[in-house]
């Protein structure tokens, strides 16, 4: 193979080679991460003084009319940008047909995003601070004003050698670590393709085909503004972009490729000018560094672009946004982009009366998301500096084939993507909503005697650990509405955390398992009678039940959540902004968890930082009457835990988890015991203490709440 000699070919190279070790080989690529880590490091050390020298050169060099027409180009530019790619996302998501859809539980919907203080975070109270944390844009205005301030400074032409003399130091440094990017490329992009989803490939593919139209679109636009405009040619633009272009997309960091595009750009831009100074204008490619920098700190194209999360969120849970709801939320997002796509994105979930739960929606897209924000981001950037430089030198040209040929080719490829993608997706999504399937299609993760079923309860008998011995039959109620801890799969077999559990205490005693399947009420009559040994199904902990009956130490941890009907997410999830002028009605199966102080609290947390939310809670006698009852009976949620009510949820697409209180109201679940033998207690809060150290809990819940594979290895897996 021939070695490119120049760096961006190299980049490229090395970008579709990584690309190959992570897609075909993942376990290859953990080798590489001390070679990622390293050259992020190296970049990130190199890129804020160089950064810092090039702004306060480039604006302490420039005149004040120079200035002013390199803030006005700009502002007309980015504002240009932001359009392109506001009504791509106004338009793309009518590609997207009807979806019902629920997801299984997962431990992020717990993260909280702390609201972004655009002050502080443009206004820190120290500058190394930020300098430290990578607050670039905190940075980049600090040089800036340094810079301008530079302009009415006496005697900045002593200042301004000694700092061209810093740039240039700078320069051959981030220079020098540029040379190892191509190394770099290669263990970034091995290390994303080795953790890119491919299970979840087809639940992402409608992102993926709007990111994509939306990405060869704007691509389309932009390159023929810039043939167009400027009399640049294809093979200069991607002189410009390749190398800068690789490092983007395998790092999801534009950031470190700043210095490359404005280097790569100052080549370009002075080959057309052959060195010479354009019409006498001042600061010939001095401006791009200032003006990219300041550029990138400003809502980019990626970011709007990005905002398509949003709309798509709106679909995933079958509600839709209109044209108009669109633009409302543009104008809101689009100023508080800069934050993040995260902090964004939970933002406007709230906004939009959304489940904030939609957010794991950008940590299982994040390792290509970020990286299409990231390379619009960069494409927008390069259109910005060569637009304004060339205005600035007067250099910009008409050539109306480049910009009708390539808004001809954008307008077919939108029409054909959207057509192709929107059949695409239908007919993906015949079938495809599986998660009531994969639930209800779980097995049991030990391998253990099937318990027997009992139609009805056994005649009462001593409940204590040498009569369940001397009988040799553990008998254990079933909560009947215990999903996921304990139900029925689609073969008709009991199964569940639950019931898993049991099957191993019951092998650990050599004991023939009987379970008996009642509401939890009945359960409870059983038990003060001793015609069970226990009770189990997801049942939580409780001073109330604790006066009553035996209980064990909590064994799994739960959180207290609301499912709600999707059509009245909005209502809920927005009490704070919006009261209700009636009481909330919450429907509850097990109302002895609830108390005045759990009630006021839950009030609380739903009213935020206003009023408390006056609570109706209405006791049934099993969740199903939730589910059942025609438009749920009336109610505005069911309460729950959140472990369950994923459950839940995914076997009615028509409702929704909301994780309103966090992990603030949480919960253990517990067995009950009959009786009053303080050594069956003892032996069971032992035992249930040993499995937890084991790891089986773990176990368990990875297979029944998160419904992910369990390690074959796994030290809690029975031998």
């Amino acid at each position: 193979m021939v070695w490119p000699r120049q760096i961006g070919n190299q980049c490229l190279l090395m970008l579709g080679l990584g690309a190959l070790i992570g897609w075909c080989a993942p376990a290859a690529a953990a080798w590489l991460q001390p070679l990622a880590t390293a050259f992020l490091q190296a970049s990130q050390i190199v890129v804020m003084p160089y950064l810092i020298t090039e702004l306060v050169v480039g604006f302490g060099g420039l005149s004040q009319q120079a200035l002013r027409l390199l803030l006005r180009g700009g502002a007309v530019v980015l504002l240009g940008l932001w359009l392109l790619a506001s009504l791509l996302v106004i338009g793309l998501p009518g590609v997207l047909p009807p979806l019902e859809t629920s997801s299984f539980f997962d431990p992020g919907q717990f993260q909280r995003t702390e609201p972004t203080d655009l002050l502080r975070t443009y206004l820190p109270d120290n500058i190394f601070t930020a300098l430290a944390g990578d607050n670039f844009p905190a940075v980049v205005l600090f040089a800036s004003v340094l810079g301008i301030l530079l302009q009415g400074l006496e005697g900045r032409e002593v200042l301004l050698p000694v700092l061209e003399t810093l740039q240039r130091l700078f320069g051959r440094l981030n220079r020098l670590v540029f040379r190892s990017a191509p190394w770099g490329i290669l263990a970034l992009s091995a290390q994303s393709f080795s953790r890119f989803p491919n299970d979840q490939l087809p639940q992402l593919q409608a992102l993926i085909v709007l990111c994509l139209i939306a990405f060869v679109v704007l691509s389309l636009l932009l390159a023929g503004l810039l043939l167009g405009l400027t009399g640049l040619q294809p093979a200069g633009l991607w002189r410009i972009l390749r190398g800068p272009l690789a490092l983007t997309a395998s790092s999801a960091n534009l950031v470190i490729a700043l210095p490359m595009l404005v280097t790569n750009l100052r080549q370009e831009l002075e080959a057309r000018e052959d060195g010479e100074r354009t019409d006498g204008k001042e600061g010939a490619n001095e401006d791009l560094a200032p003006l990219l920098s300041l550029g990138y700190c400003l809502p980019t194209l990626g970011q709007v672009a990005a905002l398509i999360l949003v709309p798509f969120a709106a679909w995933s849970v079958d509600r839709p946004m209109g044209s108009g709801a669109i633009v409302r939320m543009l104008i809101t997002a689009i100023p508080t982009s800069m934050a993040g796509l995260k902090a964004v994105f939970r933002s406007e979930l709230q906004r939009q009366g959304l489940p904030l739960a939609l957010q794991q929606l950008v940590y299982l897209n994040g390792e290509w998301l970020y990286r299409f924000e990231k390379v619009l981001a960069l494409e927008g950037l390069v259109v910005l500096g060569v637009l304004v430089h060339q205005h600035g030198a007067g250099k910009l040209r008409w050539r109306p084939l480049w910009l009708l040929g390539s808004a001809a080719t954008a307008l077919a490829v939108l029409l054909a993507g959207a057509a192709a993608g929107r059949a695409a997706i239908a007919s993906s999504l015949q079938g495809s909503y599986r998660n009531d399937r994969i639930l209800m299609g779980l097995e049991p993760l030990f391998s253990s005697p099937r318990p027997v079923l009992l139609a009805t309860a056994p005649a009462p008998a001593p409940v204590s650990l040498a009569a369940i011995r001397r009988r040799g039959v553990l008998r254990v109620g079933v909560r009947s509405d215990g999903l996921p801890w304990a139900y029925h799969n689609r073969e008709g077999r009991l199964v569940g955390y639950d019931i898993d559990l049991l099957s191993a205490l019951a092998r650990h005693l050599s004991l023939r398992l009987e379970l008996v399947e009642a509401p939890l009420e009945e359960l409870e009559q059983l038990l003060d009678v001793q015609r069970l040994d226990l009770a189990v199904g997801g049942i939580q902990s409780a001073p109330n039940r604790a006066v009553r009956h035996r209980l064990t130490h909590g064994y799994q941890s739960v959180h207290l959540a609301l499912v709600v009907p999707d059509k009245g997410v909005a209502t809920v999830q927005n009490l704070p902004d919006r009261p209700l002028s009636r009481p909330l009605r919450i429907a509850l199966s097990d109302p002895q968890i609830i108390d005045a102080d759990l009630r006021q609290r839950m009030a609380s947390e739903l009213g935020g930082t206003g009023a408390p939310v006056p609570l109706e809670i209405v006791p049934l006698a099993s969740r199903r009457e939730f589910f059942s009852a025609p438009a749920h009976g009336g109610f505005d949620a069911l309460l729950t835990t959140a472990e369950g009510g994923a459950a839940w949820a995914i076997l009615h697409p028509q409702t929704s988890l909301l994780t309103l209180f966090g992990d603030r109201l949480a919960g253990e679940l517990v067995f009950l015991v009959a009786g009053d033998d303080p050594l069956l207690l003892t032996y069971l809060d032992t035992w249930l203490v040993r499995e937890q150290a084991r790891g089986t809990m773990k176990d368990l819940f990875r297979h029944w709440v998160l419904v992910e594979p369990v390690r074959e290895g796994s030290p809690s897996r029975p031998r």
